[in-house]
């Protein structure tokens, strides 16, 4: 297969990468360059970089870019040791920087292996760019060492401690996961949707264990789980959302025939916490809301709440 390398870096990769899981429905590389708070051209080198790592894929008729699971989710919910560890594994088995370290391992300098890479897999990127990106992916990863005076050498094994923080990003989320299912309920878990309703919500209860990272997280990662889950209600009722843009245009729509008034206000929470999250400076007050620890982690809860009662109600069960 065809391969291209762009010039970016280890930590502009993770950031795309998360911003696109942050933005559920795809994410355009504009929004991603807002994100970074970098230019358009470096977020386009990044998001595509995160397609040939296997991280994200794009829409060829859209432009937007939406997450590959594992992977993905495995980086952006990780600290930063483990995402290190995370990247590696997706990096090593990216066929040009295979080929990268292997050549590294014999000429000792990575401008020749760069070189050679390029060569032997008709790359269009230029020796230098390819360099710059390796060496930023394989130095973030510890893929390969920095020896001082602009020399690289390749390390060889994956070690105990390397094993062992993979394995605790994957019980992390097999842990979440299990006691989302626990508290939804199996019917619940197979009748969502697993990538856009499951997955976010779990990435949520993640983001909340670790809620002194990032207060918003869990509100972003919830909110985008409830308006996809808004979405299936709606399929469900034959409601035309188009145009219903967001969780409280969505919940106006469908309650106009559908669910409970109840079902409406939990949801009508949930909308406007998650507008007070992402859009910015508040016209009425001049400022942008802050996000407390307390509602990031209550969001979640509620979040899921709203999408246990609205599953009852469907069922003819009445329960919050």
């Amino acid at each position: 297969m065809p391969y291209t390398v762009y010039q970016t870096t280890a930590e502009e990769i993770i950031g795309a990468t998360d911003a696109v899981i942050q933005k559920g429905t795809g994410a355009n590389e504009n929004l991603i360059a807002e994100f970074l708070s970098t230019s358009l051209p470096n977020a386009q080198n990044a998001s595509k970089m995160a397609v040939e790592l296997g991280l994200v894929e794009c829409d060829s008729h859209t432009n937007l870019f939406t997450p590959l699971f594992p992977f993905a989710i495995y980086l952006v919910t990780a600290n930063q040791l483990q995402k290190a560890a995370i990247l590696r594994i997706v990096l090593e088995e990216y066929q040009p920087y295979k080929l990268f370290k292997n050549r590294l391992k014999l000429t000792t300098s990575s401008t020749d292996a760069s070189n050679q890479v390029k060569s032997l897999l008709s790359l269009a990127a230029h020796t230098s760019e390819i360099n710059q990106t390796f060496i930023s992916l394989g130095t973030f990863t510890n893929s390969i060492s920095n020896e001082g005076a602009g020399k690289y050498l390749p390390v060889q094994k994956f070690d105990y401690d390397f094993i062992k923080i993979v394995d605790t990003v994957v019980q992390s989320r097999q842990e979440a996961e299990s006691k989302i299912r626990e508290r939804l309920g199996e019917d619940i878990v197979q009748w969502i949707d697993t990538n856009d309703v499951f997955n976010p919500i779990v990435t949520a209860f993640q983001r909340a264990a670790e809620i002194q990272n990032d207060e918003r997280a869990p509100v972003v990662h919830a909110g985008n789980a409830i308006e996809s889950f808004l979405t299936q209600i709606g399929n469900h009722y034959n409601v035309n959302l188009t145009g219903a843009n967001g969780i409280n245009a969505k919940i106006d729509r469908i309650t106009a025939n559908h669910l409970t008034t109840k079902h409406k206000n939990i949801c009508k929470y949930l909308g406007h916490v998650r507008n007070a999250c992402d859009h910015g400076v508040d016209a009425s007050i001049g400022q942008a809301w802050s996000i407390s620890s307390e509602t990031g982690v209550e969001y979640v809860h509620i979040s899921l709440t709203a999408i246990r009662s609205i599953y009852d109600c469907i069922h003819g069960n009445y329960i919050i």
